[in-house]
C-alpha cells in the first residue's frame, strides 16, 4: 500500500540524523500548555489504529504528518497532512470501506508559560477539512507540575460538519475533557496515563436545541523514549463501560471504537 510505504519512509527519516524534540509531551491525546521557542521547527509522524464496535467488525487507520514552527516565543503554528482509512462490517451485511486525504492546521498561543508560574495556560485553534467533512476546535490547555509529576488538562470545544450519503451536510459538536499524568523515570524514559471524556451533541455548540447523544470515556497508559535523534511515544486506550446517552449498549457507545493505539515519532529540524 503506497501510503503505508510513504509513512514508513517518514519514520525512517525521523529516526536518523537530527536531535529529538526537547519539550515533547509524553501524551498522545493531551497537549501541554508549552510552545516552541521562536524559530524552532519540528516534524512529527503519527500512526493511529482503532478497533472494535459493538455487534460489528470495525478497523481504522490514520496517518498524520505534522510540521511545527515557533513564530514567536508565545505563538506556535502547525500544518498536518492526514490520511484516514476505515472499514466497517455489520453482521449479515457487506463491509463498507472509506479512505480520505485531508489537511489540518493549528495555532497555539501561550498565555502563561508552564515554567513562569504554578500553572501554564494556552489557547489553541485547530481547523481541519477533507472532501467529506469540515471541523474546527477551540482548546484550553493547562499544565502544572506537582512532586515531579506533570499534570496536563485539555478542554476542547469542537464543531464539525459531515456530508451524508445524499450529499447533505450534517452538523454536530462535542465537548471533550482530556487529562494526562506523567512521571520521568530518567532523562530518556517517561511513563504516563491518559483519561478522556467526550460529550457528543447532535447540533452545534450554542444551539438552543442542543441535545446530548452520548458521553464516552477512554483511558490507558503511555510510554515515551527520548533518544539522541528522535522521541518515540506509544499509547493504548480502551473505551470504559461508563458511556451514557443514545446508542449505548452494556455501557459502551455502539459507534465508538473499543480500542485505540497511537504511535508518534518526532524530532527537531
Amino acid at each position: 500500500m503506497r501510503r503505508i510505504e510513504i509513512s514508513a519512509g517518514i519514520f525512517a527519516a525521523l529516526l536518523l540524523g537530527a536531535p529529538a524534540v526537547a519539550d515533547d509531551a509524553p501524551f498522545l491525546g493531551t497537549d501541554p500548555a508549552s510552545v516552541m521557542a521562536k524559530g524552532e521547527k519540528s516534524i512529527q509522524q503519527w500512526l493511529v489504529f482503532g478497533h472494535g464496535h459493538c455487534k460489528e467488525s470495525f478497523n481504522s487507520f490514520q496517518s498524520q504528518t505534522e510540521f511545527d514552527y515557533g513564530v514567536t516565543d508565545r505563538l506556535q503554528v502547525a500544518v498536518s497532512l492526514l490520511y484516514d482509512w476505515d472499514r466497517t462490517h455489520p453482521q449479515g451485511e457487506a463491509s463498507v470501506q472509506t479512505s480520505l486525504v485531508g489537511l489540518q492546521g493549528e495555532a497555539v498561543w501561550s498565555v502563561i508559560a508552564p515554567d513562569k508560574g504554578p500553572l501554564g495556560v494556552a489557547i489553541a485553534v485547530d481547523p481541519a477539512f477533507n472532501p467529506s467533512s469540515r471541523a474546527i476546535a477551540f482548546r484550553l490547555l493547562f499544565t502544572t507540575y506537582v512532586a515531579h509529576f506533570e499534570n496536563v488538562l485539555n478542554i476542547n470545544f469542537e464543531n464539525s460538519w459531515d456530508k451524508d450519503g445524499f450529499g447533505h451536510w450534517q452538523d454536530s459538536s462535542a465537548i471533550v475533557f482530556n487529562y494526562g499524568l506523567a512521571h520521568a523515570l530518567n532523562k530518556n524514559w517517561t511513563l504516563g496515563v491518559e483519561v478522556g471524556n467526550e460529550f457528543a451533541f447532535n447540533a452545534m455548540l450554542g444551539n438552543a436545541d442542543l441535545g446530548t447523544l452520548a458521553s464516552t470515556f477512554y483511558a490507558g497508559p503511555t510510554v515515551q523514549y527520548a533518544g539522541e535523534t528522535a522521541t518515540i511515544s506509544l499509547g493504548v486506550q480502551t473505551q470504559l463501560p461508563l458511556s451514557t446517552g443514545d446508542h449505548v449498549e452494556n455501557g459502551y457507545r455502539v459507534d465508538a471504537e473499543r480500542w485505540r493505539v497511537a504511535l508518534r515519532v518526532s524530532r527537531s529540524l
